[in-house]
């Protein structure tokens, strides 16, 4: 008997815990909001070296956001830099706590985790060597040729699915793919557009095409896991967005991001 009330006392200590499982406040508990990010995606997340000072600081629209929605939350921003085809299996094993990496809403991540409400859209557009922009404008001009992608990105999977006479190379860092594509071993390059521009702007050889690149995603979200534990942080971050969305703090976000972008851009020109 008195073994019996030992099972059930242990059981009920137990039950408030369960209930209180919530992401928010374990986030909150312990101080710190992990987010997973691929810092190489001007101007979205990027490293930034001070030319006044030599600091290096981590700039761009997502970190800004999510330093944001860190202070938000009064917790501490921790950066969990690493590749952009890792995130999701990151997140899902509680390693992080959000993506925040210019990610799309597409539906086969929806089955996977919840997206806050999106607050970028951009295009997708195929950069090529500048000596050869006449020679791609469509896509049937790409057939039998190597377009580069991002591992795990919409990217690639519009390489796969509109350009199926094509070879494909999938590497996790856009700046490799973009030396590949100088060295002349691939022949296009699918990226967003906002991020194509970056790195055309510093690489004088390649330059983006006009070939129509068709998409119909929903544009870039912040990804959390999935189930009930989680719904309140889903809720605080959208309410977050939603805010910065409509107060233009957003807007100054970006055109920052835009801006020191641009100094660094100069810089490697020089």
């Amino acid at each position: 008997m008195k073994k019996f009330l030992i099972i059930v006392l242990s059981l009920m200590m137990l039950l408030p815990l369960a209930a209180s499982a919530d992401k928010l406040d374990d986030i909150k508990s312990s101080g710190k909001l992990l987010v997973g990010a691929s810092a190489d995606f001007p101007p979205f997340e990027f490293w930034y070296t001070d030319p006044a000072t030599g600091e290096e600081t981590l700039q761009g629209i997502d970190m800004a956001l999510a330093k944001g929605l860190a202070e938000n939350l009064g917790v501490e921003f921790v950066l969990v830099d690493q590749a952009f085809s890792g995130l999701i299996t990151e997140l899902r094993a509680g390693s992080i706590d959000i993506i925040l990496s210019g990610m799309n809403i597409k539906p086969d991540r929806m089955e996977v985790v919840d997206f806050s409400v999106p607050y970028f859209s951009g295009t997708q557009v195929m950069v090529v060597k500048k000596d050869e922009l006449d020679m791609y404008k469509a896509v049937e001009t790409m057939a039998g040729k190597t377009i580069g992608v991002q591992l795990g990105t919409l990217q690639q999977e519009i390489a796969e699915t509109q350009f199926t006479d094509s070879e494909m190379l999938a590497l996790d860092k856009i700046p490799l793919l973009v030396l590949e594509l100088e060295m002349g071993n691939i022949d296009g390059l699918l990226l967003d557009n906002t991020v194509a521009f970056s790195y055309a702007s510093v690489h004088p050889k390649i330059a983006v095409s006009e070939m129509p690149i068709a998409w119909e995603f929903d544009g870039m979200g912040a990804a959390i896991n999935k189930g009930e534990d989680n719904a309140t942080f889903l809720k605080a971050v959208n309410e977050y967005i939603e805010m910065i969305m409509a107060d233009g703090t957003l807007d100054a976000w970006t055109q920052e991001a835009y801006e020191i972008n641009g100094v660094l851009l100069q810089q490697a020109d020089e």
